[in-house]
């Protein structure tokens, strides 16, 4: 068999050699991030020092396309797939005992699963994607959960940089994007992109990237480069501004938007008076099953009788919130290019 190398990139280096708990991966695309941490677990699994990894995402089904994909196709590219045992969401090592396991933090009916038996005796824990963790709450109780006393104890957290309306960047970053000092003790922060990377990419990839710089800076800063976007960056609507006071004689209407794992479930409330409107967010949430989203929007004060236009592309689940209780529920009506039609009214 042809001796494989994999090199870590010098930008990683702090994740041998400090001693801080938590790391905080974020960048851009072709940073190298998921490879790198892919690489790094892989690695542990053969050294003979206790290790117990977890990868960790939002929802179950989020999981096959998470980190661990990365860490399968490097066990094939490296040829040690003999020396391991995988069994659906675990990989041990039989001969250090070492194991690596998936993890889903948020589990049926609404429930978060930090509890859970997975998460015991664990070194080292990586949540990936970690912006799709809605509530800095569920962050809070995750890593209260991850208190094995071991030798060696480390969090990951590994994610794209999106709005600085995300409670991340509230928690961790100063206003101009920059790490907050408060954090520094215990926490490291590596951030890089693509020119971290180059002797993984393609050179002509590498150029079409360079020139995004000039073609389209917004896309190369916040895609390429993952800085933070602004709170009013890439809206579509810009007459608008922050006064919720409807009119108490506005018409009430309520708009639903399914989704799951990447894309959130989403509801809001629409005040409407003559031309003005009101709109007010009740539920944006992943990982919401229909009946998970029967439950939240009760919960977040829809009247079982309210008069609610929900999306037409899924009619059985507009079909079972009716079932559920929403009896004034119904598919909204598009016509052909709806959404453009829809902005440029």
């Amino acid at each position: 068999m042809q001796k494989q190398e994999f090199n870590f990139l010098p930008a990683f280096a702090p994740i041998f050699y400090s001693d801080k708990t938590y790391f905080l991966l974020s960048g851009g695309r072709g940073a190298g991030k998921s490879t790198q941490a892919a690489g790094y677990f892989l690695m542990k699994l053969f050294q003979p020092d206790y290790f117990r990894g977890v990868i960790a995402r939002y929802t179950l089904r989020s999981i096959t396309n998470s980190i661990y994909r990365d860490i399968l196709d490097l066990i094939d590219k490296w040829g040690v797939k003999e020396h391991l045992k995988i069994t659906g969401d675990e990989i041990l090592n039989p001969k250090t005992g070492n194991l690596i396991i998936t993890h889903a933090m948020k589990v049926g009916e609404g429930t978060m699963s930090a509890k859970s038996k997975g998460l015991s005796n664990v070194t080292h824990l990586l949540i990936d994607e970690f912006t799709e963790l809605e509530h800095e709450e569920e962050y809070i109780k995750l890593i209260d959960s991850f208190r094995t006393r071991a030798s060696e104890r480390k969090i990951f957290l590994c994610f794209n940089p999106g709005s600085k309306a995300h409670w991340i960047f509230r928690r961790f970053y100063l206003p101009d994007g920059t790490p907050n000092p408060k954090w520094l003790d215990d926490h490291c922060f590596l951030h890089t992109t693509y020119k971290d990377n180059l002797d993984n990419l393609d050179e002509s990839k590498v150029a079409e990237w360079d020139r995004m710089a000039e073609r389209d800076p917004d896309y190369y800063r916040h895609h390429l480069l993952g800085e933070w976007r602004d709170i009013n960056e890439g809206q579509v609507f810009t007459n608008w501004k922050w006064q919720y006071d409807p009119d108490p004689e506005a018409e009430v209407i309520y708009g639903v938007d399914f989704g799951f794992a990447r894309d959130p479930s989403a509801v809001v409330k629409v005040s409407k008076k003559g031309r003005r409107l009101w709109l007010q967010e009740c539920v944006y949430q992943q990982g919401l099953t229909n009946e998970d989203l029967f439950h939240v929007m009760v919960k977040a004060g829809v009247p079982l009788h309210a008069t609610i236009i929900a999306d037409s592309a899924e009619p059985k689940s507009v079909e079972t919130l009716r079932r559920l209780g929403f009896r004034n529920i119904r598919p909204a009506v598009k016509g052909p290019d709806s959404i453009r039609a829809g902005i440029d009214a």
